[in-house]
């Protein structure tokens, strides 16, 4: 069985990215890991070509195209590619007790059962009418996924499923994804709200995970341990491993930091989707620095690294 790791990012998320593919070390085979091209710059596409990293954007994208609209085109990206099972990850996360083993067992499960991928759900158990109803609060244009929901007779009280962690074993309903995000007019979570519309209907396509072991984000990261200072990866919440943690919340629990790192006759400077718990940061920051410092010429012929 052939398992594909795959992330996205743009210019801005590639310091992000960096720091996330470190933290893949030792869980993933990196030869099975790439990047989606979401609107990086030529020298960013170089580096990650080199390391053989790199999925070109589909012809079928514009240049302009949306993050949310070229990761619901997971398809396109990985039509080259040879996998059995697709895990993608999205790259504000550090990958915890999740590897290729956990992975391929999840995936093993999903086919005995006949189930098309493995999504969660979110920590505060949101249903989709839910969703809607706080993006609405918040000033969010949502009416094409209010239709959508409409449309396909969708119970408003069904859960809301995340697209940042998924595990896919089918190539149907993958390719459904694009086709159907394309006949979607942008709108917040654009992509999230449509792969809601597709699976929905039909809950028996999906195994649903508890966020909390798979995918900890906002409040919850508050309360994330790393009990073993030597474990890069012993993320813990509520006594239990973590999956993977996920710089993202509505409550402050990530930063967006402008960074200004020195390394050596060098300074990184750029964004960094980071963490406001400070186990959780400084571990994020050793992955960034392993990353710059193993990679530093490089880095610095592309420019992510400037003369001091």
């Amino acid at each position: 069985m052939t398992t594909l790791c795959v992330t996205g990012a743009n210019a801005r998320y590639f310091i992000t990215t960096l720091a996330f593919l470190e933290g893949l070390t030792g869980r993933f085979p990196l030869e099975r890991v790439r990047v989606c091209d979401f609107g990086l710059t030529d020298g960013q596409r170089d580096y990650l070509r080199a390391a053989s990293l790199l999925l070109d954007r589909p012809k079928i994208l514009p240049a302009d195209a949306h993050p949310y609209l070229c990761k619901g085109h997971l398809s396109d990206y990985c039509a080259g590619e040879a996998w059995d099972s697709l895990l993608w990850l999205d790259a504000d996360m550090m990958v915890g007790a999740l590897d290729l083993a956990v992975a391929e067992r999840l995936a093993d499960d999903l086919r005995r059962s006949g189930r098309a991928l493995a999504t969660t759900d979110t920590v505060d158990r949101m249903t989709f009418g839910g969703m809607m109803d706080e993006l609405h609060s918040g000033g969010h244009y949502v009416t094409p996924a209010e239709r959508l929901l409409r449309d396909r007779g969708i119970d408003p009280d069904s859960p809301y499923l995340m697209s940042a962690l998924m595990l896919w074993v089918s190539r149907g309903l993958l390719a459904e994804w694009a086709v159907t995000c394309r006949g979607v007019p942008q709108h917040a979570l654009w992509e999230q709200n449509v792969l809601n519309a597709l699976v929905l209907p039909d809950p028996a396509c999906v195994e649903v995970l508890d966020a909390r072991l798979w995918q900890v984000y906002d409040a919850p990261l508050a309360d994330v341990t790393m009990p073993d200072p030597q474990n890069r990866h012993g993320f813990v919440l509520d006594g239990h491993p973590a999956m993977v943690v996920h710089a993202t919340s509505r409550k402050g629990h990530h930063l967006d930091a402008d960074l200004s790192l020195n390394f050596g006759e060098h300074v990184l400077k750029g964004y960094l989707r980071t963490f406001a718990n400070p186990a959780l940061q400084q571990q994020h920051l050793r992955h960034l620095a392993a990353a710059v410092t193993r990679n530093r010429a490089a880095l610095a012929e592309i420019g992510v690294l400037q003369p001091r």
